[in-house]
């Protein structure tokens, strides 16, 4: 992008010679750096050519040490060197939060001289990064006396702005990092809410036809449509026909762009001709874009909330402060948010059908299951009963209240089971009563109790779990009887149950084997959902709940159940960090 040189100032030919994309790619890759050294790597190989400066120093804050971490120069400077804050110009700049600029070095009290002696800088300007709190600081430095223009200290400025909004986003994604420790990937849920805000502005086929109109309508170069937070501004589409250099998922520092304000005011920003706007004509943002004529209407959805705006720009003046062009920009607008409404309203429409469909589905096979599973304990009650009544006390009688109080125990199951389910559905999961316990004591106990209720099967237990570990043990024993006891109803009578407790390398897995059938791989896929029963064995007992039961006190260890199953075993594996 270029402007011939009378059409601005002779002060800022310098600036206008730089390419605007550069500036802007700059500022972007900053906003994408994941760690504080993409960060100091993209300042030291983009900062002395963007400001045209004979070397550039970054500065990391230690406490009361100024670090010179990194530099790029024509000489050397510091690098690796820490000095006290109160020693030196970018400590100055940090502790009096704000920019330094001094255009002759031996001429100012606060320069170290013995410092700078031995290198060529005659001149400098230092920036605090993050004004409010600085945490380091951007030095430039020349070889002649000199004095700065304001636009190179508007791109010193704007580099230090953006660094600080990169440090501060890398370290939410660090801290978030600690606090997710069996996390596998770690990302902000800012920015995947953010991610999903640019897919649906992408979504809307009506967008690129806006674009399109826009920069016909106005003559301009570059439009956009963004999302603005109170710390980020993002692209979510855009059309570029100068070299802007912003493409969707781009990002600027918020506190550059006038879109900052007008979330605050929620009005639109209207200006044909920077340089000559009294409003406009010094501030930041035109500087440091090369901005001469700017647009920018916010996009407000249905429930209040801001947004973002579609904005246009160029780096020519443009006739677009006039109604025509402000009422249809407004219109276009409102037709983005009426889309994104809709797109938001047509969600929550589908996921309550969902959400309605299941519910219905688990009701129905609730009742229907529940109903068939408590017919047989209760007719087995009811013809104990009947028995004892008719017949009194006879030597049978132990034997039939004996069945009776199994028919009791068997319902209490149900009906625990039941509880459980709900507590999983409705309550947000199962909750925990977490203790240290020995789990070789609370597994052995389960095996015992399922080898004396069914004599007849071979249990072969192995347990390696030398320390007791933080869990809930009742209901890891009850996880591991539903594990147990499924492998007994499904399994080989004629192969051993083989299980298996270890803890190795920060891991507590438990796995339950047995002979028989392979689970078919479709039926695999739903073997942890309620009341699927059905599809492994219609004439089972119990209400299908078992497995489902056993993963939700897995998911609420932050553990997890496995299975694999094939013509030589069928294997359930808990395992668990911790």
């Amino acid at each position: 992008m270029s402007m011939s040189s009378d059409a601005i100032p002779q002060s800022d030919a310098a600036f206008y010679s730089t390419p605007l994309a550069s500036l802007t790619k700059a500022i972007a890759k900053l906003g994408r750096a994941e760690s504080e050294d993409e960060i100091v790597e993209t300042l030291r190989v983009t900062a002395r050519t963007l400001i045209g400066c004979e070397g550039i120093s970054i500065i990391r804050r230690e406490g009361d040490l100024c670090h010179y971490v990194e530099e790029d120069a024509i000489g050397p400077l510091w690098k690796g060197e820490k000095f006290p804050a109160s020693a030196c110009v970018s400590g100055w700049a940090m502790l009096n939060r704000r920019t330094v600029v001094i255009p002759d070095v031996s001429e100012d009290d606060r320069i170290p001289h013995e410092l700078y002696a031995k290198t060529f800088v005659k001149a400098a300007a230092v920036a605090p990064v993050r004004v409010d709190d600085p945490i380091g600081a951007i030095g430039a430095y020349w070889s002649r006396s000199y004095t700065p223009a304001q636009f190179e200290l508007d791109i010193l400025e704007a580099l230090a702005g953006a660094a600080a909004t990169a440090m501060e986003k890398t370290k939410a994604v660090r801290e978030l990092a600690e606090t997710i420790a069996t996390s596998a990937s770690t990302k902000v849920l800012i920015d995947e809410s953010l991610a999903r805000d640019v897919e649906r502005v992408q979504g809307i086929a009506a967008v690129p036809t806006i674009l399109d109109v826009v920069l016909q309508m106005t003559g301009m170069g570059f439009a956009a449509v963004a999302r603005v937070t109170e710390d980020r501004w993002i692209t979510c589409k855009s059309l570029d026909h100068v070299g802007f250099g912003l493409k969707p998922g781009d990002e600027l520092p918020v506190e550059s762009t006038l879109c900052d304000e007008i979330r605050g005011h929620r009005q639109p920003i209207v200006f044909d001709d920077a340089t000559a706007d009294p409003q406009y004509r010094d501030h930041h943002t035109p500087r440091i874009y090369g901005l001469r004529s700017y647009i920018s209407i916010p996009i407000i959805l249905a429930n209040g909330q801001f947004f973002g705006t579609l904005c246009a720009i160029d780096p020519n003046p443009a006739k677009i402060n006039n109604p025509q062009v402000i009422n249809s920009f407004k219109l276009f607008a409102e037709l983005i948010g009426q889309h994104l409404d809709a797109d938001d309203r047509l969600k929550a429409a589908n996921g309550a059908l969902e959400r309605e469909k299941e519910v219905s589905e688990l009701r129905e096979q609730f009742i229907a299951v529940l109903g068939h599973d408590l017919r047989n304990p209760i007719a087995a009650i009811d013809a104990g009963t009947s028995r004892l009544l008719k017949e009194g006390w006879t030597e049978r009688s132990p034997l039939v209240l004996k069945l009776m109080k199994s028919s009791i125990s068997r319902m209490i199951g149900l009906v625990d089971n039941v509880m459980d389910f709900a507590r999983a559905r409705m309550g947000g999961g199962i909750s925990l009563e977490v203790a240290e316990h020995d789990l070789s004591v609370t597994l052995g106990h389960v095996v015992d109790e399922i080898r004396l209720a069914h004599p007849d099967r071979s249990i072969v237990a192995d347990f390696d779990l030398l320390r007791p570990l933080k869990v809930d043990g009742l209901r890891l024993a009850q996880m591991f009887s539903n594990l147990v006891a499924n492998a007994v109803t499904h399994g080989s009578e004629a192969e051993p149950i083989r299980i298996l407790g270890t803890v190795r390398n920060g891991l507590l897995e438990i796995s339950v084997s047995n002979g028989g059938t392979p689970i078919p791989s479709e039926v695999r896929e739903r073997l942890f959902q309620p009341f699927r029963r059905g599809d492994l064995r219609p004439s089972m007992q119990g209400l299908g709940l078992g497995l489902y039961i056993a993963f939700e006190i897995a998911k609420a260890h932050k553990g997890m159940i496995s299975v694999r199953s094939d013509d030589a075993e069928t294997c359930f594996t808990f395992s668990m960090p911790f």
